[in-house]
């Protein structure tokens, strides 16, 4: 099973509106090398993607993260390359534009939002003055809370406005200090790029982190180190993070049950699987997706 591309545009009352901030849009996509883009344009507003080559102007702001892959970024002031890690904060009414390198593709995620909160932000100074992308580094938090809007405005359950809106403050505070921290240098950050393709190459097994190691030549316990200092994550836990996330798009397609994907991930057993992710989500697997799944 792939990545799970989906967007989707909601609407908003005039009650969300009195909430302070509401959600527009949002999207998580991946784009294979050699892919058109955007994906499936013609899903879009026309706003969205017309003369996309031209560039465009929005009238909403934008939290855009590039999770994977490389591409470009361009306003009328600067020209900046994309890589895993880059989080762009795009301002209304900025001319922009951005695309994947076709030979690398990308995962990207975004979330387009509005009202009198972010602009009391935006005037304060907090989202700077013009659209700009900050270099943040790959964090599963971030893309879990993406991912927690999308799950949010894909079934559209009373109050779902007030529950996704809530989290976009929440990424940006989260980038805003990850953009604060020290960098990493150019060669850990193909290393951890790396590291990351092994992950999502052995989603459906077991991986034992001081072998992979090993295998990359790399002291354990400084890699450890490293890697949590720029994920906020051990391996290991990044590693169940990632699977936990597959587990919830394989939920949410409906077709295996709760022991099949716990086999499929490789889990130690349903049992560890149902509890862990019960931890991590507060919620039970059975009842991710709103309806009651199989247990076997």
């Amino acid at each position: 099973m792939g990545f799970n591309s989906f967007f989707k545009y909601v609407n908003s009352s005039s009650r969300d509106m009195a909430w302070g901030i509401y959600c527009i849009d949002a999207g998580g996509v991946e784009i294979k090398p050699g892919e058109s883009y955007p994906y499936q344009a013609e899903r879009h507003p026309p706003q969205y993607c017309r003369l996309w080559e031209k560039g465009r102007i929005l009238n909403e702001f934008q939290f855009i993260y590039i999770a994977k892959g490389e591409g470009s970024f361009r306003t009328h002031n600067s020209e900046t390359l994309l890589h895993a890690g880059s989080f762009i904060v795009l301002l209304p009414g900025n001319w922009h534009w951005y695309r994947p390198n076709p030979e690398t593709g990308w995962v990207e995620y975004w979330v387009g939002f509005d009202g009198e909160y972010p602009g009391l932000l935006y005037e304060r100074g907090f989202f700077g003055n013009e659209t700009h992308v900050l270099d943040i580094g790959v964090h599963e938090s971030i893309v879990a809370s993406y991912n927690r809007i999308l799950d949010g405005i894909q079934y559209e359950k009373p109050g779902y406005q007030q529950v996704v809106s809530s989290i976009i403050p929440c990424i940006y505070a989260e980038a805003f200090s990850f953009s604060n921290q020290p960098g990493l240098d150019p060669g850990k950050r193909e290393l951890f790029e790396t590291v990351l393709f092994i992950f999502q190459a052995h989603i459906y097994s077991s991986l034992d982190m001081e072998s992979m190691a090993a295998d990359l030549n790399l002291n354990y316990t400084s890699f450890r180190e490293d890697f949590k200092a720029y994920t906020g994550l051990s391996p290991y836990q990044y590693f169940l993070e990632m699977k936990i996330n597959k587990a919830k798009e394989m939920l949410l397609d409906g077709g295996l049950s709760v022991k099949e994907i716990s086999y499929k991930l490789a889990f130690q057993n349903p049992y560890y699987f149902s509890r862990l992710f019960k931890k991590k989500t507060g919620m039970s697997p059975s009842h991710w997706n709103g309806i009651e799944t199989a247990e076997d």
